[in-house]
Formats: C-alpha cells, structure tokens, sequence
C-alpha cells in the first residue's frame, strides 16, 4: 500500500480539492477563491491526506476565540474522503492530526457538525459527544 501523507494544503492545489468536493457534493459553484482564502488563513487549517501524489481526503478546521468559554476554541468544518479511500484509516488520521494541532494552539474544545449518520458514528467512535442542536439560516443560495 502506498504511504499517507497529512499535511497542511498547498495554495496550488486549490483545484484537486475543489474538484474533489464537487465530486462529492455535486454543487456547481465557484470554490477556487474560498479555497485559497481558507488556505492562506491563519484563523484556518485546510488538511490534506496526500497518496501518490493525490489528495484522497481533506479537512478544514476553524480557529476563534469563545468568548463563553473565555479562551481559544476549534470547528472541524468539513472532513471529506475520496470514495476509494474510505474505510481504510484516512479520516481517522486527518481528525488525529487536526486535534493535534488544535491542542498545539491551545484550543479548549473541538466541535463539528453533520447530518450523515456514518460521520455521526466515526465522530463518536471518536470520543465526541452530543453538545446542543446545529441549525442553519440561509441567507444566500
């Protein structure tokens, strides 16, 4: 098997990733410029899990100070893997590396939210625990 690689996104490969997320979301919208902003971010990590050469998972974490619990807090935003490469320790690598380097910045919890019950069971399997109801507004579409 070939060796995975996590490491934070290069600039150019803005295009794999976004590819890689209209592959799975299928939503045709311009991502190229939220990638490279997200990417060049320092409120933001884009991880990558990289074999071959090529990007087969992603993972973007947000950084803000909570001001509830009075200090640094982190949200994985998105953890996305190549179809292929699912079930075979991707995830669970980028989580890992994403709660290292949440803990490397002094972040006091890790939140994240989804509606797709596999990545509610790969979460808790995980040691997260339910905290609250996320609800959306859309305020544009």
């Amino acid at each position: 098997m070939n060796k995975l690689t996590i490491r934070l996104a290069k600039e150019s490969e803005t295009s794999q990733i976004a590819k890689m997320i209209y592959k799975w979301s299928r939503w045709q919208r311009e991502r190229i410029n939220s990638i490279r902003e997200a990417i060049s971010d320092k409120n933001q990590e884009i991880l990558v899990a990289e074999m071959s050469g090529k990007i087969v998972g992603v993972l973007q974490q947000l950084f803000f100070q909570d001001i509830l619990l009075g200090g640094y807090n982190c949200h994985v935003l998105f953890l996305l893997i190549d179809e292929k490469h699912r079930g075979k320790n991707v995830g669970s690598q980028l989580l890992d590396k994403a709660v290292e380097n949440a803990k490397k910045r002094g972040a006091l919890e890790m939140h994240v939210d989804t509606i797709y019950k596999e990545a509610k069971e790969f979460y808790r399997k995980r040691g997260f625990k339910n905290d609250g109801v996320m609800l959306e507004l859309a305020l544009q579409r």
